[in-house]
């Protein structure tokens, strides 16, 4: 997954991975190979990522430490705190957040068994203690078809679900 936040990706600092494949084999894949993009890569088929080199940047420490400040600021007053959750639930699409799109079909605070949708932050699910896979999963469907319902938009999730789920 190319992971980022406030305009970052890892993409742009990732220039290799070292990992194991399907068969055993061990392998090392450069940075252009990867294929990243928005919020995926193009791993191989059930690679197993063990370690990861990134080509960091010299900065100001002082400047440095007012980045991340900010960072830190913005995710404290714009993200949820208090209950565990798997950060942003949804990918956003084009020319859109989906936060602003699960909170414009009325979804902020819709529980599902012990999952709820954050009354922070539309596009996170929370954990109110107890919560399983299942409940999660369910309640993602529900913002996937509610936000359909309401702006034609279908959200792409960017959790990954593993595992085996019963379709019902």
């Amino acid at each position: 997954m190319n992971a980022g936040a406030f305009g970052g990706e890892l993409s742009r600092v990732v220039t290799a991975i070292r990992g194991v494949e399907r068969e055993g084999r061990i392998a090392r894949l450069s940075g252009e190979t990867i294929g990243f993009a928005y919020r995926r890569t193009t791993l191989p088929p059930q690679f197993v990522v063990t370690e990861v080199e990134l080509c960091l940047h010299r900065g100001e420490p002082a400047e440095m430490a007012a980045v991340m400040e900010r960072a830190q600021r913005k995710r404290h007053q714009n993200q949820p705190h208090g209950y565990p959750n798997a950060g942003s639930i949804f990918k956003n699409p084009p020319g859109a957040y989906a936060g602003r799109l699960i909170e414009a079909a009325g979804l902020k605070g819709r529980t599902q068994g012990k999952a709820c949708i954050s009354e922070h932050h539309a596009n996170f699910i929370v954990n109110t203690g107890g919560a399983s896979a299942t409940d999660v999963k369910c309640l993602m469907e529900q913002v996937q078809h509610a936000v359909w319902e309401k702006h034609q938009v279908w959200l792409e999730p960017e959790v990954r679900l593993v595992g085996e789920w019963n379709e019902e």
